[in-house]
Parts: C-alpha cells; structure tokens; sequence
C-alpha cells in the first residue's frame, strides 16, 4: 500500500469534529512539543506540526490522539468514536496499516 500524506493532515481536523471532542493537544513528546512552538514563535508562523501524532514503521502505523472532552461526557464514548474515526479514516485513505491507535483523555472542561 502507499502512504498517502493528505489523509496525515486531515486527522487534526478529522478529530476536532468528533462529537464530545472539546480540545485536541499536540500528543508529541512535551520536548518535541516546546521546541516546535518556540521555533514556530520566532519565525511567527503558524504552528507546522500536526496535534495528532503518526508513527510510520515498518509493520504500519501507530496513532496517538490526544483529547479534551466535556464534563457531560462519557471519556470511554468520547475516545472511542475517536478511535472509530481515526481507523476508518485511514484505511479509506489506502495507508499501510493501522498497528495502533491510542487515545488519551487530557482534561475534562467542567462547567462554570
């Protein structure tokens, strides 16, 4: 199968649309995270690396998606359309495949 970038990009906002989804934050690794924003500042441009992290290996690829979600949601509910949507997604994209998909919840909004 061939890799095909576009469907790459598209996750940020794929995951975004989720219903019950209320924020989405970079899943890299917190250093790798600081320094794409620091240099992203100093150059002031928009940030340039996808929030939702994809792994590229030998077997497939691996998904991280990191999630806020509302205080009325359920986190299993919410990660898991998540995970449906990320995987259907890619196999309608024709991308090697999916190895892994990792959802984690990050914050709860609660109501004010």
């Amino acid at each position: 199968m061939t890799t095909d970038p576009a469907s790459f990009d598209q996750l940020d906002i794929l995951v975004r649309r989720v219903p019950g989804v209320a924020a989405l934050y970079p899943a890299g690794s917190i250093v790798a995270t600081v320094l794409t924003a620091t240099l992203d500042a100093v150059a002031h441009r928009a940030p340039a690396a996808p929030l939702v992290l994809i792994d590229q290996h030998a077997d497939g690829v691996r998904v991280t998606a990191k999630i806020g979600i509302g205080a009325a949601e359920s986190s299993r509910d919410v990660s898991g359309r998540v995970h449906d949507a990320i995987a259907a997604h890619l196999e309608r994209g024709g991308n090697p495949p999916v190895v892994q998909i990792v959802v984690i919840v990050a914050s709860v909004r609660l109501s004010v």
